[in-house]
């Protein structure tokens, strides 16, 4: 009797071929597409960045939490990583090779901080927003009593919203606030985009699929993950816009 399990010897090879991949990875994108326009018609300042008003406050605390929630992601991600050795060493070697371009890119965001004047005790002092918070506990809670491709759908939907939202954002940016000011943004979606994050992704969680109900979980944590970051919006929102209108 051997009592070991659950350490991806295993290797499952992906449920779907690359063909029919290509057609679930299609439904996964189109799904993405309606969640973004539903967001920008009922989130707050969903395409502020694209604005050239830009807001300072709004835009100040946003850079300052992008530093927070890469820092905080990288011990969820890692606990996201240990549960898919368990299930594919293909996915893991994927999904750790990720997170090592990823893992320290709190440093680009805290170049544009000190950019606009953000010292580091400011950031140091400054709590995430509760939305920030959640989001790291959503990724534990999944990796601990659901499933690792919880966090991985999380990252494909970052991955191909940035790829599609990104560039014009970048574009307004450089007028709105100087392409000196956004030079960390800057190396980091070229790190992204340059590299295919977004195929990197679904290259993990085609190794991670192993039923047609696995792609429904994907669809239901778009679903959880979108609702988690319009909550981040609205709090930005009202901290920093609402709150000084009401004033």
């Amino acid at each position: 009797m051997n009592r070991v399990s659950q350490c991806g010897i295993e290797r499952p090879a992906p449920f779907y071929s690359l063909a029919d991949g290509a057609k679930v990875r299609e439904r996964l994108d189109r799904y993405l597409d309606q969640k973004m326009a539903e967001w920008a018609a009922t989130v707050p300042y969903a395409n502020h960045l694209e604005s050239k008003d830009l807001n300072s406050a709004w835009y100040r605390r946003h850079t300052i939490e992008h530093v927070w929630r890469i820092r905080l992601s990288r011990a969820a991600h890692c606990k996201a990583l240990h549960a898919i050795t368990k299930i594919s060493p293909e996915a893991a070697q994927l999904y750790a090779e990720y997170q090592a371009e990823e893992m320290n890119h709190d440093t680009l965001f805290m170049q544009d901080c000190k950019a606009m004047g953000v010292t580091q005790e400011e950031l140091l002092r400054t709590e995430p927003f509760l939305a920030t918070r959640l989001l790291q506990g959503f990724f534990y809670f999944v990796c601990e009593h659901e499933s690792p491709i919880g966090v991985v759908a999380s990252s494909y939907l970052v991955e191909y919203t940035t790829a599609k939202l990104t560039p014009k954002q970048i574009t307004a940016l450089k007028e709105s606030v100087g392409t000196d000011k956004i030079k960390g943004q800057l190396a980091h979606i070229n790190t992204d985009m340059g590299d295919d994050h977004a195929g990197e992704m679904w290259r993990i969680l085609r190794y991670l699929i192993h039923s047609e109900a696995d792609v429904e979980k994907v669809l239901r944590y778009f679903d959880d993950i979108q609702t988690i970051l319009a909550m981040y919006f609205r709090e930005l929102y009202e901290a920093t816009v609402a709150e000084k209108a009401a004033a």
